[in-house]
Order: structure tokens, then sequence, then C-alpha cells
């Protein structure tokens, strides 16, 4: 990826974000300008400082988007909690909605298509019978929300954050202790939000389902107050990750407002 002169960068692509973010001191770098400030809400109910701004381009693959709006915030202290040497930014699901995205996770790969009539006639095809479908639709501005089940409790709304790195559940804690899960304080350790440090604590999840798709003994994390639960009007149980999308090629559909799930064997 290159943004404004040229340079590499290294992004990761976060559901759970809206706009494209970039790090502060990468901002500082570019000299950005800044056109006003806000507070962003994330992990474990921590705030911290977001920037608004904008960057001449941004281009991804065969792909180069002008004037586009970005925040900042200080993301490059999530580096090593995703194995980089350094990050420059995220991609969020708002840049994501222009496309017809997949997010092919045993390959490693993004692919763009242009949400065209064309396109999706051409993917409705290729995926049948190939794909399961998971409904969703979007609340506030970025949040993807469908159904899904924790454990046998009865199904629950859960959100799309392919930025949960090392996990494939974060659950709100009333959720966790109406199924029984068992927080392993014995493995506890610190690790890096968006809002700063954060005490995580590892749990497994026996039977976490999204849709009609169901994976076992799923890795959970535990970071303190889940500050979604309540705040769309509606319940959110907690979030489905990276993890639980691993063995997946994930294509976001927002005409269909459809997720479809292919497992790569």
């Amino acid at each position: 990826m290159r943004v404004n002169d040229g340079r590499e960068v290294i992004f990761f692509i976060d559901t759970g974000g809206s706009e494209v973010a970039l790090d502060t001191e990468f901002a500082k770098e570019l000299g950005l300008p800044q056109f006003g400030e806000g507070q962003g809400t994330f992990s474990g109910g921590e705030h911290a400082a977001v920037q608004q701004s904008r960057i001449d381009s941004f281009t991804i693959g065969d792909w180069t988007i002008k004037n586009l709006p970005v925040v900042s915030l200080a993301l490059r202290q999530l580096s090593e909690g995703l194995g980089v040497k350094r990050i420059d930014g995220c991609i969020g699901t708002n840049l994501l909605y222009h496309f017809l995205a997949t997010l092919d996770f045993p390959n490693g790969e993004l692919v763009l298509r242009r949400k065209t009539a064309k396109n999706l006639k051409q993917f409705a095809a290729e995926s049948s019978g190939k794909s399961v479908a998971v409904p969703f639709w979007i609340a506030s501005d970025h949040f993807m929300v469908g159904w899904g089940r924790v454990e046998s409790l009865p199904p629950a709304l859960l959100f799309v954050d392919t930025g949960l790195a090392g996990a494939g559940a974060k659950l709100a804690e009333p959720v966790i202790k109406e199924a029984g899960i068992k927080l392993e304080e014995d493995r506890a350790f610190e690790g890096a939000g968006a809002g700063g440090k954060l005490k995580i604590v590892p749990y497994t999840v026996r039977r976490l389902s999204f849709g009609d798709i169901r994976e076992d003994n799923v890795a959970g994390l535990y970071d303190g107050p889940f500050p979604w639960e309540n705040t769309f009007g509606f319940h959110l149980a907690g979030m489905v990750g990276h993890d639980f999308f691993k063995p997946y090629a994930a294509t976001f559909d927002f005409e269909r407002m459809r997720i479809f799930l292919r497992k790569k064997l």
C-alpha cells in the first residue's frame, strides 16, 4: 500500500473500525492537516483522542483513491500484538463498503472488485453451493451485526471485528457468566489496545456460531467491559474476531447485506 508520497506502508484490515486510520506519528511524518479532534472508544472501554484529516491519495493494489478522509490515532503500539515490526494504519469498513470485498484469510489476500451488477451476479454464480451466506446489517456507521450463538445460549447478536487479533471472540461479561465460561486468570497477560495498556484474560468458547457457521473451542479474550453491549438500543453479546474467520474467505456484499464464508480446505 502507498500513501501520498508513494512510500510503502503496512496496514491491517479492521472491520471493527470505520474510516481509514493512520498512526498519529505517521500522520505527523506526512504533514497532514488536522480538521478537529474527537474521542474514540476502544477495547476495554478505554478512550483515546482521534484526529480528523485527509490524504491526497491512497493506493492499494491496482486501486488509487483520491482525497480520502482519514482519522489518526496511536496505532503503532498495536504492532507487537499483530506480529509485525510496525503498523502504519488500518483499513476500516467504510472503505470496504465501496467494493465487493473479499478477505481471503488462508491465502492472505484482500480482493477488491467493483460493486457492479455484473460482478455481483458473477460472484453469486461462483459462490453458489460453495459458501455460507450470513445476513447482516450495519449499526451506527460501520458495525456489521449478525445473528450468532454462544455455547448453548439462545441466539444473540454479534458484530464482526477482523481486527480482533489473537482471538476468535470477545464476549460481554454477562454472556461469559451465563454461558459458564471460565476466565483463565493464571494465563492473564498485558496487551495493548488503541486506548492504551490492558490486562487480557484468555478463555475458550466451546461452541461459537455465526449464522450457520460453527467453530468449536474458539479462543476468546476478556479485557474489561464490552463498551458496545447496549450502545445501539439492542443487546450485543460480543464480537467474532480474526481467529474465527481464519479458515475462510469472507466476502462482504454490501448491496444484499450478506457475508459469504467459504472454507478453504
